[in-house]
Protein backbone atom coordinates (compact mmCIF):
# COMPACT_ATOMS: atom_id res chain seq x y z
CA UNK A 1 0.00 0.00 0.00
CA UNK A 2 1.59 3.32 -1.01
CA UNK A 3 2.02 6.14 1.45
CA UNK A 4 0.12 8.86 -0.38
CA UNK A 5 0.34 11.39 2.46
CA UNK A 6 4.16 11.41 2.65
CA UNK A 7 4.91 14.41 0.48
CA UNK A 8 7.55 16.64 2.04
CA UNK A 9 8.23 20.22 1.11
CA UNK A 10 11.78 21.59 1.34
CA UNK A 11 10.79 23.44 4.51
CA UNK A 12 9.69 20.15 6.11
CA UNK A 13 13.05 18.60 5.30
CA UNK A 14 14.96 21.59 6.72
CA UNK A 15 12.88 21.46 9.90
CA UNK A 16 13.54 17.72 10.28
CA UNK A 17 17.30 18.33 9.89
CA UNK A 18 17.23 21.12 12.47
CA UNK A 19 15.31 19.00 14.95
CA UNK A 20 17.52 15.96 14.38
CA UNK A 21 20.79 17.89 14.76
CA UNK A 22 19.74 20.16 17.63
CA UNK A 23 21.31 17.97 20.35
CA UNK A 24 24.69 18.20 18.60
CA UNK A 25 24.35 21.95 18.37
CA UNK A 26 23.45 22.36 22.04
CA UNK A 27 26.09 19.95 23.35
CA UNK A 28 28.77 21.44 21.11
CA UNK A 29 27.94 24.98 22.21
CA UNK A 30 27.96 24.01 25.89
CA UNK A 31 31.26 22.17 25.54
CA UNK A 32 32.83 25.05 23.64
CA UNK A 33 31.75 27.64 26.20
CA UNK A 34 32.99 25.44 29.02
CA UNK A 35 36.38 24.65 27.47
CA UNK A 36 37.28 28.23 26.48
CA UNK A 37 36.30 30.65 29.25
CA UNK A 38 38.16 33.61 27.71
CA UNK A 39 36.03 33.69 24.56
CA UNK A 40 32.82 31.93 25.50
CA UNK A 41 30.54 33.25 22.77
CA UNK A 42 32.96 32.66 19.90
CA UNK A 43 33.84 29.18 21.18
CA UNK A 44 30.17 28.32 21.69
CA UNK A 45 29.32 29.33 18.12
CA UNK A 46 32.28 27.43 16.65
CA UNK A 47 31.81 24.27 18.70
CA UNK A 48 28.04 24.43 18.19
CA UNK A 49 28.57 24.47 14.43
CA UNK A 50 31.00 21.55 14.72
CA UNK A 51 28.48 19.63 16.86
CA UNK A 52 25.73 20.33 14.32
CA UNK A 53 27.93 19.10 11.46
CA UNK A 54 28.92 15.95 13.35
CA UNK A 55 25.29 15.21 14.23
CA UNK A 56 24.29 15.75 10.60
CA UNK A 57 27.08 13.43 9.43
CA UNK A 58 25.99 10.81 11.97
CA UNK A 59 22.38 10.94 10.80
CA UNK A 60 23.50 10.87 7.17
CA UNK A 61 25.57 7.73 7.71
CA UNK A 62 22.81 6.09 9.73
CA UNK A 63 20.08 6.79 7.20
CA UNK A 64 22.07 6.07 4.02
CA UNK A 65 24.49 3.31 5.01
CA UNK A 66 23.28 1.50 8.10
CA UNK A 67 19.52 1.60 7.70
Amino acid sequence: MPDIGLVFTPMDIVLAVLIGCAPGLVLGAALGAWKNPGHRFRAAVLWGAIGFILAFAGWWVYLTVIK
